[in-house]
């Protein structure tokens, strides 16, 4: 059986968007390539993961989606007009290529692309199907993000990985909202939160992230919900910190809500803001009783850290 591998060359500060678009549209695997710092990682102790040459340069990246030959007519143009408007969005274009596999693993065929990722100065986040390296002072998370988004590859991600690295002592209570994959909670988890639960709205992001929890020997609760819906903020535990990677537009749906669920004094990250929007998300959250702490930034995205006045 045939299948086709799209491929999409932008910058990183599109890969979000444009895997977020893939998984939308069906993609049963997305995988993401950028241009490593080989010798970075080789001091990592990692350079057997990684080939010594990309083939990209700069902030170049691949971000490559698995579809049925159906996609060809059904979602090809929606995918072209979508990468043609990316720049109205302050974001990079994308350039889509698109061939032909046959391969009777075509839905696994993007995990060989997928390398450790060292986050912050504590994170390792490994593939759950190679054999986690021996590295000095590193917490590894194994990870299968099956089609659920969050490889720890992203800029928003990672900011709300180093984030919590700095805000986790022990014992705190940890709300994800928009789980995804579980990476956040379950790196809270292993950086030693007491009590943590995940939120999506999607089936697929709740399956991945309790496989990931069991993968990784976790106890995390995963719930089901649409968090636009105000009666589903009573089913969530008072948290000591939250972290959001949404957009901006959710995040400016539900920040009234947030305070509901975070004890007074405590904190949140809200990621995936892309930086034309920063002000906007900023405003809303001093309105609703948030005192912003940082202002995290990398390429094109920003994370807030707020705190919710005592």
């Amino acid at each position: 059986m045939q299948w086709l591998e799209v491929t999409v060359k932008t910058r990183q500060e599109s890969i979000e968007a444009v895997a977020a678009k893939m998984q939308e549209l069906g993609a049963g695997g997305v995988a993401i390539e950028e241009n490593w710092n080989f010798a970075g990682m080789k001091a990592l102790g990692l350079g057997d993961y990684f080939p010594r040459s990309s083939g990209l340069a700069g902030d170049e990246a691949l971000i490559r989606g698995y579809f049925p030959v159906s996609f060809y007519e059904d979602g090809r143009q929606e995918l072209e007009n979508f990468l043609a408007r990316l720049p109205d969005f302050g974001l990079a274009p994308g350039r889509m290529t698109v061939r032909m596999v046959t391969d009777a693993g075509w839905e696994h065929a993007w995990k060989k692309y997928w390398k450790p990722v060292p986050v912050g100065k504590k994170l390792l986040i490994v593939p759950a199907w190679q054999r986690p390296p021996a590295v000095e002072g590193r917490l590894i998370l194994l990870l299968d993000p099956g089609a659920a988004f969050g490889s720890g590859t992203h800029e928003s991600t990672r900011l709300c990985l180093e984030w919590l690295e700095e805000k986790i002592q022990g014992g705190e209570a940890v709300l994800d909202l928009g789980c995804g994959s579980g990476i956040l909670a379950l790196a809270a988890g292993l950086l030693g939160a007491g009590r943590v639960m995940g939120a999506d709205n999607d089936v697929q992001a709740l399956q991945a992230s309790r496989e990931n929890a069991a993968l990784n020997g976790l106890a995390a609760v995963f719930v089901r919900v649409d968090l636009l819906a105000d009666e589903v903020w009573a089913e969530f535990f008072t948290a000591d910190i939250v972290t959001a990677n949404l957009t901006a537009d959710l995040h400016l749906s539900v920040l009234g809500r947030l305070k509901r669920v975070l004890a007074p004094g405590g904190q949140a990250v809200l990621s995936g803001i892309v930086r034309g929007r920063q002000d906007e998300v900023e405003a809303a959250a001093a309105r609703c009783g948030f005192l912003v702490r940082e202002k995290l930034c990398a390429g094109e995205w920003v994370a807030l850290g707020l705190e919710l006045k005592k």
